[in-house]
C-alpha cells in the first residue's frame, strides 16, 4: 500500500507541474500515511463523510454482482470545500467501483473550508486514498 501511494504521488506530481506552473496555485498532496499534524483532523472529517456516504450508498449493481475490489482516487479540494478534481489513479478493475468512489466524492460535497492553518500555504490540497469495496457491502478508505 505504501508504495501505491508513493507511486501515485510521483505520478501525480509529473502531471501536476506544468499546470501549477501556468496557474500558481499552491498545491498539496496528502495521503493516509504522508502528511502534517495540522491536516490530520481534516482528513479525519473528510474519510468519515466520504465513509459515511459510501457505506450508507453502497452501490446496488456491485452488491448484485457481487463485486469488490480496491482503487486509487485522489481528490482535489479547492481552499472553499469544493471539489476541483477527481481522478482514479488506479482502476479497481470494475467500472461500478470506479464510478460509485467519484459519485460518492460528489454527492458528499462540498467539504469543509480549509481552516486558516491550512490555508496558509494550501490553495488546493489534493487527497489520495486507497478505496476498499469490501465483502459484506462495506466501503473503507486508507
Amino acid at each position: 500500500i505504501q508504495k501505491r501511494f508513493e507511486l501515485a504521488g510521483l505520478t501525480a506530481q509529473l502531471d501536476d507541474r506544468h499546470q501549477l506552473a501556468s496557474c500558481n496555485l499552491r498545491k498539496r498532496q496528502v495521503s493516509a500515511a504522508i502528511h502534517r499534524p495540522t491536516d490530520a483532523l481534516y482528513l479525519d472529517t473528510w474519510r468519515r463523510r466520504i465513509e459515511e456516504g459510501g457505506n450508507r450508498n453502497y452501490p446496488e449493481q456491485a452488491k448484485r454482482k457481487g463485486l469488490y475490489g480496491d482503487l486509487l482516487l485522489k481528490v482535489s479540494i479547492n481552499a472553499n470545500g469544493t471539489v476541483r478534481e477527481i481522478r482514479i489513479m488506479e482502476s479497481s478493475g470494475h467500472k461500478i467501483l470506479d464510478d460509485a468512489a467519484i459519485s460518492i466524492v460528489r454527492s458528499a460535497s462540498p467539504f469543509e473550508p480549509f481552516d486558516e492553518v491550512l490555508r496558509k500555504d494550501t490553495d488546493v490540497l489534493e487527497i489520495v486514498r486507497l478505496w476498499q469495496f469490501q465483502r459484506g457491502d462495506v466501503m473503507s478508505t486508507q
